[in-house]
């Protein structure tokens, strides 16, 4: 079930995501008239004091793209759905930002699958002619830290919804 609560009800991150996102949309152009957004503003402070129920737009959620390291702990910071994320912050920031650029390089052309896959291998690190060591991406490990980490992420949403964080 859906809460229905009011703007009293909220967290602090909820009132900021509500203001940030659903109302400020009548003051983002600088073409809208100065009587459109007192009406606004009026609007929206009447709806705090008579108590009405907050909506959010889901179309609001700032995701443009991919999903990086930086967008998920900025949606984690936004919402407040805190909690141990199964993978040290370093070593998931190199993952997902790897994933993201080879997908990124595949999808507008910069590298073929057959360049793109030979920076994925079995191996962590091979030595090299000049006897220097290269590291690849360790695709097992890889995949076994980002099922980790997202596991960890979903049970951080699941306990931020049942325990009602988004609530005072």
């Amino acid at each position: 079930m859906i809460d229905q609560l009011t703007y009293r009800d909220l967290s602090s991150k909820m009132k900021n995501i509500w203001a940030l996102n659903d109302l400020s949309k009548s003051f983002r152009d600088s073409y809208i008239k100065k009587e459109t957004i007192a009406n606004n503003l009026q609007d929206t402070i009447r709806s705090v004091l008579d108590d009405e129920i907050v909506t959010l737009d889901p179309t609001n959620i700032p995701i443009s793209g991919n999903l990086d390291a930086k967008t998920i702990k900025e949606l984690i910071g936004m919402y407040g759905f805190y909690g141990n994320l199964g993978v040290p912050a370093k070593e998931i920031d190199d993952i997902l930002n790897f994933v993201v650029k080879i997908r990124c390089d595949l999808a507008h052309g910069n590298v073929s699958f057959c360049d793109a896959s030979n920076e994925i291998i079995w191996n962590k690190s091979i030595s090299t002619a000049d006897g220097n060591e290269k590291i690849f991406r360790y695709l097992i490990d890889d995949k076994e830290n980002v099922v980790k980490y997202l596991t960890h992420m979903l049970q951080n949403i699941d306990d931020y919804i049942d325990n009602k964080k988004y609530k005072l």
